[in-house]
């Protein structure tokens, strides 16, 4: 089941972020201050009552950007990811989002293969985007 997060799923996604060393690094206050945000969505997995995942972004003037996706890491490999890019996909959609970006880790090969799976393109890259020599690619499609 993929429901949108509240404030009292803060620790749990923190949990979550905090197994996963390519995820974007933000702690449970991070977390609480975007659910907070009226251009933010955190899109959460539920397995057995329990986040497993997680997809972070901000949408307006019909533009979505997507900034963090994690799964927990005894879950991977279950299509716990997929599933929650397509559910967000789809739900942007409706909200008459027609473009969505993200920046991805270049090395991050089964982020990038996930992405380019539901249909978005590298459009370019960030030269040292994650510190240095870390670069990344910029990813998109239209919707």
């Amino acid at each position: 089941m993929i429901l949108l997060a509240r404030s009292c799923h803060a620790a749990a996604l923190a949990e979550i972020e905090a197994l996963q060393p390519l995820a974007a690094g933000w702690k449970k206050e991070g977390f609480e201050s975007e659910i907070l945000q009226a251009c933010a969505q955190i899109y959460c997995f539920f397995k057995d009552h329990q986040i497993v995942g997680f997809l972070a972004l901000r949408s307006a003037g019909g533009f979505a950007e997507i900034l963090n996706v994690a799964v927990a890491p005894a879950k991977t490999k279950q299509g716990i990811a997929s599933s929650l890019l397509s559910h967000a996909l789809a739900c942007i959609k409706e909200q008459n989002v027609t473009q969505v970006s993200l920046e991805v880790a270049k090395d991050n090969q089964a982020a990038v293969a996930l992405y380019q799976k539901a249909g978005l393109v590298i459009l370019g890259e960030r030269k040292d985007f994650y510190g240095p020599a870390k670069h990344a690619f910029i990813m998109g499609k239209n919707l």
